[in-house]
């Protein structure tokens, strides 16, 4: 599904923010990309959808077709991105937010207007992300937590096989980041969706990602499930941190515990 061959990308020549990063996530993966502030993860993003914005040498391809070959168009109905930001500066209504997820579908011509068709699918997407019933509310009023569901059901009104995720928990309480990734895993299991998210909270990502990459300074440290981070000393590198990792007493999967410096071990 996404295929990234030693890939090094920077706002300038000079400096590389990404150090030949190499990786492959195949169809219907829940992938969580990890590491600490400045590793370069959401350049990373940004590097595989729109890397004209940056010094860029490698390669990526996308169900088989490099980035590059892709118009603006065709990659926004095969790829979606949902990130941490929900400004909008104008005062939309939650259905029309999500109709502009459509737009990747509309002709070329000056006049062009949504379909009967194009409505159906944004009623689909507010349903699958429990957002129906605010459909005709104004966006801004809505809680932080409905605005990430609305984003989301943008993001899935395009359609698209790839969906990325640039730290969609970052400013929701555990209640709302756990809703956003139920939502996200069943969209995996049920639809077939591949994910590629950027996570902060390592918990999180051992209990919903398949796979996960670890980063560090522009470079992919290491690759594996979730047993990678039963590795203490290699998180310790990574994170700079003292900690300690178990294992969940129901999913049996990595739990860390992080330590305190005023408390002696």
């Amino acid at each position: 599904m996404l295929k990234v061959c030693n890939v090094s990308a920077g706002y300038r020549k000079e400096r590389l923010v990404l150090n030949e990063v190499s990786m492959e996530v195949k169809k219907g993966e829940f992938y969580a990309l990890l590491g600490p502030n400045g590793s370069g993860k959401t350049t990373f993003i940004k590097a595989l959808l729109d890397p004209k914005q940056l010094n860029m040498n490698g390669t990526v391809e996308i169900s088989g077709k490099e980035v590059r070959q892709y118009n603006k168009e065709e990659l926004a109905r095969v790829t979606a991105v949902l990130s941490q930001e929900h400004a909008v500066s104008l005062d939309f209504t939650v259905e029309q937010i999500v109709l502009l997820g459509r737009y990747p579908y509309q002709g070329k011509g000056l006049f062009n207007t949504y379909k009967k068709e194009d409505y159906a699918i944004v009623d689909e997407c507010l349903r699958k992300t429990n957002s129906l019933a605010f459909k005709h509310k104004y966006f801004q009023d809505l809680s932080g937590g409905e605005k990430q569901r609305v984003l989301l059901a943008k993001a899935l009104a395009q359609s698209p096989q790839l969906l990325f995720l640039d730290e969609p928990t970052n400013h929701l309480d555990i209640k709302h980041s756990i809703e956003l990734l139920n939502l996200l895993k069943e969209l995996q299991l049920n639809n077939g969706l591949t994910i590629v998210a950027i996570l902060h909270d390592l918990n999180l990502a051992s209990l919903y990602a398949d796979r996960l990459a670890l980063l560090k300074d522009g470079k992919k440290i290491a690759e594996g499930d979730a047993s990678l981070l039963l590795n203490e000393s290699l998180l310790m590198s990574v994170y700079g941190v003292e900690l300690i990792s178990s294992m969940h007493p129901v999913m049996g999967k990595p739990q860390i515990s992080f330590i305190p410096e005023y408390v002696k071990v």
